[in-house]
């Protein structure tokens, strides 16, 4: 298993990544690569029917800096209270 946190996500992987943390999307809506691939990198894993962030990619998503001007005005909203629950 890949568990290097400073892998090179392609774009597609990152979009996915911030849509499990924001919980955006099911697991039938994303798409499958991506989510194995994250899988396999340790950054996610599969609870239930749904798709949770592990430690390294709650760090992960921590350490993204510009995330504010990748993301439209209702994904920050939801990604600042995604961080508020989880503090």
């Amino acid at each position: 298993m890949e568990t290097s946190p400073l892998a090179t996500l392609t774009s597609n992987e990152e979009i996915t990544l911030r849509r499990i943390a924001f919980g955006i999307g099911g697991g039938s809506t994303l798409r499958r690569e991506d989510v194995g691939r994250l899988t396999k990198l340790n950054l996610v894993v599969s609870r239930g029917n749904a798709l949770a962030l592990t430690v390294q990619g709650e760090s992960r998503i921590a350490q993204r800096g510009p995330w504010r001007d990748t993301l439209n005005r209702k994904e920050t909203d939801a990604f600042e209270r995604a961080l508020a629950r989880k503090l």
